[in-house]
């Protein structure tokens, strides 16, 4: 039986010294178990630059996640060295990503989802968006970005029905989803809103009341 004398701290700053070295936490085990599974851990880098700083026409920008700004000639350096690059595309006004060439959404966009759907997207499911796939509308493959404006929150149920059965959907303006089912029949799913304001003809059986908007919903219910 191998008996490790050091203390966690110590573990630990060699555990990091090998992540940062040799990218593999050799050694570190004191069974061939162990060893293994922290030889699966990956340390990442993730250097943001903005486009026009590496072509030099602004100055600044860029940063090493995590710890902070960092100068136009090591941004630059470090791009060079890089072997994959992800464009990144953001929303002007917030900062915010809004597309990323790559098929993985970003954390961001995963939030951003999670607020804007609460649940699966698809007709009459209520199954919680952290319970979830991310699915692209149109399928990544052929040729779909991976922006908030092509994406949605699927069960694996109801992601399993779009992509093996004749359901369809398309992605509208503002997060709507037109889904058409089999028969030819359409049906929209809408973002919950964070405030909801419901006609009293929702709530109330009283005839006075009556809405069209009551009327609509009792001649087309969801279908699941």
């Amino acid at each position: 039986m191998v008996v490790d004398e050091r203390t966690r701290s110590q573990i630990m700053a060699d555990v990091f010294s090998d992540l940062l070295l040799t990218n593999v936490p050799d050694g570190h085990g004191t069974t061939e178990q162990a060893r293994n599974q922290l030889g699966a851990i990956v340390g990442t880098v993730q250097v943001a630059i903005p486009a026009r700083t590496l072509t030099g026409e602004t100055v600044g920008g860029g940063e090493v996640v995590g710890f902070g700004a960092i100068d136009d000639d090591t941004a630059r350096d470090l791009a060079g060295a890089a072997r994959v690059w992800t464009r990144v595309f953001t929303d002007p006004c917030t900062g915010v990503p809004t597309s990323v060439d790559r098929y993985r959404p970003s954390k961001r966009q995963r939030l951003l989802l999670r607020v804007r759907d609460e649940h699966c997207r698809f007709p009459g499911c209520r199954r919680p968006a952290h319970k979830c796939d991310v699915d692209h509308t149109v399928a990544y493959a052929e040729g779909g970005q991976t922006c908030l404006c092509n994406l949605a929150h699927l069960c694996k149920r109801h992601h399993t029905l779009k992509h093996e059965t004749d359901w369809t959907v398309v992605q509208l303006p503002g997060g709507i989803l037109e889904w058409t089912a089999p028969t030819g029949r359409i049906h929209h799913t809408r973002p919950p809103g964070t405030v909801r304001f419901q006609p009293i003809a929702l709530i109330t059986d009283e005839p006075r009341h009556s809405h069209e908007i009551s009327h609509a919903l009792a001649r087309d219910p969801a279908p699941f």
